[in-house]
């Protein structure tokens, strides 16, 4: 598109028939701004009034990330786009909102649309005629995003042994990992492309609920010490099969099969797109080591307290007879850590073997986007060393720039410290990275409740239950939500079935504020109950003592869960649930405890 006159009658089109005149396009856009649909979004306006006024001042050479970050989302200069994906986000959220402008608003009697194509931050301008379908037809069918996705899907197991499954899914992962690397690049994260494993879906579907431009799948038939592996990758638009290879070998060699499928995809991506950097690296350890590391993962996939502590079992052997093995230490931490967040596990019973294995991990691999990942968590939700564990998710960030976990990690950390704006940025981008994530919605839904926006948070939550409509993490928030919103009988519906310590906490709380007084002792009760058979965190009864409004005892609970290490403490400063004790000056003492301001 060439630099633009600067005269106010300036015409404005993709095309020279039928120019928009500038002053029609601002009235155009004055409309747009002020009506129901726009006026309620103070950022998607100004984000749009500003790429609209630059359009039209021939400034498009501005138009670009890094400048929109800074103009319009007040980020410094140190910003980055492979850990901030805020402008993306909310161009993607502009072209949805300029959709249901044009479609199901005011726009469908506007004389001129104004679109945005992905993959651009230029704006496009037309007249509408009788066919208003067909401009946005037009603008639908614009050419993909410049930053390329790529999902690699569970690669099959045509081995005669079915329990091979594990082998084959840590072949996927392991792709998956490598390609993390690469800069300019996304990289669908495993629990979003393992959804669609064992599924007969078509390669077109998949790429639009991933929103991904290009699937890598393959298969995996291992018998004795003989491998074959077969890969392809194909083009979700078009079906079209770009690259493909077989490839027969010993089994010994998979790690070297591993990184030339990466590397491949990489090279293929490079020919597309010369903005992508970065090598592919294999972790390449031993053979037995890898297997028996590959069985663990397997199970703390799966994520319930069973699973978990058999992994931790598997892994204590396995770092026994391989000491070195820099990932199986991350996942003992990672691994204690779940245990931790689902109230398993006493936080400050296991904290000394999280410690010594997230620092032990790091210390032999600080190459590995993952280890850093462990370690910030480690740093923020056991030791309150906010500003540490910040910079390690940042440099993990650095290694794998598609990593959608240590995205996740940091924007929880930030969200911890108050900083809500960045937490969101940061949650998007994962949810970016691992769109079929129940964890993700859920967080997400969390956030959009401490914002108060609550219609936001119910959406994302049935996001969350339709992906696993029996997460915990999502069953908690939504209990939490009903209470914010004094709907209290809802509380009691969501969560009477639930043996969770935490949700029944809540649950008395409920009962409280319904003026039930028995029904909450019956909770609190059954609190004891479960305490004289498994861990429970005073973090419970705080709950149910806040909704009593025995706040003597909450914070004596608070304090508590505090010592206990209970991970969702940690969330004190902005949780509503806890805004009743915020006066009391214990509130700010609790807070010191955290290492977080009041």
């Amino acid at each position: 598109m060439p630099t633009l006159p600067s005269s106010s009658e300036k015409s404005l089109a993709n095309s020279a028939a039928d120019p928009v005149p500038a002053t029609a396009v601002r009235d155009q856009l004055a409309r747009m701004v002020n009506s129901p649909g726009f006026v309620s979004s103070v950022r998607l306006c100004r984000f749009l009034t500003h790429i609209v006024n630059r359009t039209i001042d021939g400034d498009i050479d501005s138009l670009k990330e890094f400048s929109i970050a800074m103009e319009v989302f007040d980020r410094t200069s140190e910003y980055d786009p492979n850990i901030d994906a805020i402008v993306r986000v909310e161009a993607r959220r502009l072209r949805a909102k300029l959709k249901a402008y044009y479609e199901e608003g005011q726009g469908t009697v506007d004389p001129v649309l104004i679109g945005l194509r992905p993959g651009s931050y230029v704006p496009v301008f037309r007249w509408l005629n009788a066919q208003p379908a067909k401009h946005r037809e037009e603008i639908a069918a614009a050419p993909p995003p410049g930053r390329i996705c790529v999902a690699v899907l569970p690669f099959v197991n045509m081995s005669p042994e079915p329990e091979q499954d594990y082998f084959c899914d840590g072949i996927s992962e392991e792709i998956t990992n490598s390609l993390t690397r690469v800069s300019s690049l996304n990289v669908i994260a495993r629990t979003s492309a393992f959804h669609f494993k064992g599924a007969s879906i078509d390669i077109r579907e998949v790429g639009q609920r991933l929103g991904a431009n290009l699937v890598i799948e393959g298969s995996v038939r291992k018998a004795g010490e003989q491998l074959r592996i077969t890969a392809q990758a194909i083009q979700t638009e078009s079906g079209h099969h770009l690259w493909s290879e077989t490839f027969r070998r010993e089994l010994k060699d998979v790690f070297a099969i591993q990184e030339e499928i990466a590397q491949s995809v990489a090279d293929l991506l490079r020919l597309h797109m010369p903005g992508v950097q970065g090598a592919v690296q294999s972790s390449a350890p031993n053979l037995d080591a890898y297997t028996a590391y590959l069985q663990a993962r397997f199970l703390i996939h799966q994520q319930s307290p069973e699973a978990l502590q058999a992994a931790m079992g598997q892994l204590r052997k396995l770092v026994e007879v391989y000491p070195d093995y820099a990932l199986a230490y991350s996942d003992m931490a990672a691994a204690n850590g779940l245990l931790a967040l689902f109230g398993a596990v006493s936080g400050r019973e296991v904290y000394p073997e999280v410690k010594a294995n997230a620092e032990r991990g790091y210390a032999l691999a600080p190459e590995s986007g993952e280890t850093c990942t462990v370690l910030g968590g480690l740093r923020a939700w056991f030791e309150y060393r906010w500003d540490e564990a910040n910079e390690i998710y940042d440099r993990a960030l650095k290694l794998q720039p598609s990593h959608a976990r240590a995205h996740r990690f940091r924007a929880m950390a930030l969200l911890c410290q108050g900083n809500i704006e960045a937490a969101e940025a940061g949650l998007l981008r994962s949810a970016e990275l691992d769109p079929l994530s129940a964890s993700d919605c859920a967080r997400m839904a969390y956030v959009h409740y401490v914002k108060a926006d609550y219609d936001l948070a119910a959406k994302d939550l049935r996001q969350s239950f339709e992906l696993d409509r029996d997460y915990p993490e999502a069953r908690l928030y939504e209990g939490l939500l009903h209470f914010q919103q004094q709907n209290y009988e809802a509380v009691i519906q969501c969560l009477s079935p639930s043996v969770s310590p935490l949700d029944i906490g809540l649950l008395a709380a409920a009962h409280a504020k319904e003026g039930s007084l028995s029904r909450t002792e019956e909770c609190i009760e059954r609190l004891h109950q479960l305490a004289a058979r498994q861990y429970v965190t005073p973090l419970a009864e705080g709950f149910a003592a806040i909704g009593m409004g025995d706040f003597d005892l909450a914070f004596k609970c608070l304090d508590e869960a505090i010592n206990h290490k209970t991970i969702f403490i940690n969330l004190l400063a902005v949780e509503p649930f806890f805004q009743p004790l915020h006066a009391d000056r214990r509130s700010a003492k609790l807070l010191k405890k955290l290492n977080l301001s009041h």
